[in-house]
């Protein structure tokens, strides 16, 4: 297949926050195979100030996903959602989610060219496509399955899947005001950003390992600073930290943020020290180096997407088991918060 003449896309990928960057190099190739080209994203209202940080995203169409799950709201929802998806006509849907609602999602549309992978997450979802791609046929990093797919669809190999995601000055200028009233009034020169928050609580190492890894750099350079950051569900165990912190140089913004002042918060830093979260692929996708503790999930599918990163896994046999929770703390316990200062600070070495 040759060059698509399609100009006008819908992009489905309504979250989460690594799902939404792990979608924007194959969006952004998508954007410069050919010129003219313009792109809705049906996105949830948490994550809708990212597909705007691609200059080719026209319009953001919001899925309130609370409300499909409502009884006495869903069919509501539904007209609504049609409504606004059928405002424009597209070319072709490409449903970079493969679930059965953003394939649902996609039908809704009305665009008779509706793609997506031929292996979806819900295999129910390829009876709402018309295409049918590949991408998904063995195991791989999330990015590169997105643009897989996109080369798929696009009848392509010479994609350019460089991502840039431009400044956000309003944000920007946001971030640097949160960023300096968390240590009184003045933008460090240099600081780490610290998320000890995630989803499940088998990604949460506990707040004693992030003490532990923050003393020891600042023995290295005990001018830097650390700022804690995250969603308000992650603020108590911000808490927790600042709570235990003693002298060290620690400040917290969990809960102050938007998702874009997040993102140009984390622009500004100088390294990212997290857990397996929404903020290490803010990270990875600005090329901010990012030192990563994974336990019952997989980085080789979905750990940083860069070059400057450290991935701590814990050798342990019972490591990527997929499960939210457990009782047994082998895993946090079995890696070392010195050797995650080590390959922190030395990263950090190489970004000055």
């Amino acid at each position: 297949m040759g060059l698509n003449p399609m100009k006008r896309y819908l992009i489905v990928k309504p979250s989460s926050l690594g799902d939404i960057l792990h979608a924007m190099p194959a969006v952004s190739a998508l954007a410069k195979s050919c010129p003219d080209v313009s792109v809705d994203w049906v996105v949830k209202p948490a994550f809708a100030e990212l597909p705007p940080y691609l200059p080719c995203v026209r319009r953001v169409i919001l899925f309130y996903d609370k409300k499909f799950r409502s009884p006495l709201q869903f069919l509501p929802a539904v007209f609504q959602l049609r409504n606004e998806l059928r405002r424009d006509r597209y070319d072709a849907v490409i449903d970079l989610q493969g679930l059965i609602r953003s394939a649902f999602i996609g039908r809704l549309s009305g665009c008779p060219v509706r793609a997506g992978s031929a292996l979806p997450r819900e295999h129910f979802s390829v009876h709402f496509y018309t295409r049918l791609l590949k991408g998904r046929e063995k195991p791989g990093h999330a990015v590169d399955v997105n643009n897989t797919m996109m080369k798929d669809f696009l009848g392509r190999e010479d994609l350019d899947f460089s991502l840039d995601l431009p400044v956000n000055e309003r944000k920007a200028g946001r971030a640097r005001e949160i960023v300096a009233g968390a240590f009184g009034g003045t933008l460090p020169e240099r600081f780490v950003v610290v998320a000890p928050g995630a989803r499940w609580a088998t990604k949460k190492w506990p707040a004693d390992f992030f003490l532990a890894v923050i003393s020891s750099i600042v023995r290295r350079d005990p001018d830097l600073k650390f700022l804690l950051a995250g969603t308000r569900d992650e603020a108590e165990d911000a808490e927790i930290i600042l709570a235990k912190k003693g002298e060290l140089p620690v400040a917290s913004i969990c809960g102050q943020t938007s998702v874009g002042e997040l993102l140009e918060t984390i622009r500004l830093s100088s390294l990212m020290i997290c857990n397996d979260s929404g903020p290490m692929h803010i990270a990875a996708a600005l090329g901010v180096p990012v030192a990563a503790m994974f336990g019952p999930t997989d980085p080789a599918l979905t750990g940083p997407y860069c070059e400057k990163k450290s991935v701590f896994v814990p050798e342990t046999a019972c490591n990527r088991c997929f499960l939210r929770y457990c009782k047994d703390s082998r895993c946090h316990d079995s890696i070392d918060p010195e050797a995650v200062a080590g390959a922190s600070f030395n990263l950090l070495l190489k970004r000055s």
